[in-house]
């Protein structure tokens, strides 16, 4: 039992270390633009594509689905017998995408800021210095690589963006559609609880930091997908002469 936890333990810190790389800061960097000082100050897809544009948006993503699939299968590789590794490795990327070491040892420090004792002080640390993407790309890929069958009800939040074109939207869908789908699969036989149960806390995670989202949502002022958050104004008509 001691060594299972451990091995967990071990999952979730590894996959945490790959998840915290943040694929979309250096991305953006590749056209000279800090992320972290635009929209929503975050490094997921999103907001690179309001940022940068679409070239940066696909390479963001892909390099953030690469992140989730290495997570499980370096899992299934190294502990093949303990599927709740596996799991655990998906919640492991998942927080690391959101709250990066890499990204807070990166950050400048502000002297303004006050933090707690170690180590409560730490986790505030990293959770202000070291905000990254919300994660919803890393952790599909992450649950697909797991249980390729979640991807059967993908189509759901594909229709959801593509309609009424909110990703944040669309990414919340996805905190119901996921433990949803752990359960019935669990339920039938499928798939160990211990899938259900990572699949549950990742969903409260996704929900969590959507939150400034809803309240955008609610209020009108949530951005549409691919938006840009300058808009290009029409050139000035030519004077006539005369």
């Amino acid at each position: 039992m001691l060594n299972v936890i451990l091995i967990n333990l071990l999952s979730l810190v590894g996959s945490y270390a790959l998840g915290a790389f943040p694929t979309g800061l250096f991305v953006a960097k590749m056209w000279n633009i800090d992320v972290r000082k635009h929209g929503s100050g975050r490094t997921g897809g999103t907001n690179v594509l309001r940022t940068v544009g679409w070239r940066a948006f696909a390479l963001t993503v892909g390099g953030d689905i690469l992140k989730g699939v290495l997570a499980v299968l370096l899992a299934r590789v190294v502990v093949p017998e303990i599927h709740s590794a596996h799991a655990t490795a998906v919640l492991g990327v998942l927080l690391g995408h959101n709250w990066s070491i890499w990204i807070a040892l990166l950050a400048k420090p502000d002297p303004d800021t006050q933090y707690a004792p170690p180590p409560r002080g730490w986790l505030q640390w990293l959770t202000t210095q070291g905000r990254g993407g919300a994660g919803v790309a890393t952790t599909v890929a992450a649950a697909a690589t797991l249980f390729p069958p979640v991807l059967i009800a993908a189509p759901l939040p594909l229709f959801i963006l593509y309609y009424w074109r909110y990703a944040s939207l669309a990414s919340l869908s996805v905190t119901i559609i996921f433990p949803l789908e752990m359960l019935v699969f669990g339920w039938l036989g499928y798939t160990p609880w211990s899938y259900f149960l990572i699949a549950v806390i990742a969903s409260v995670i996704i929900f969590w930091v959507h939150l400034p989202n809803i309240e955008r949502l609610r209020n009108g002022t949530e951005k549409r997908f691919g938006q840009r958050l300058v808009e290009k104004k029409p050139a000035a008509p030519h004077a006539k002469n005369g």
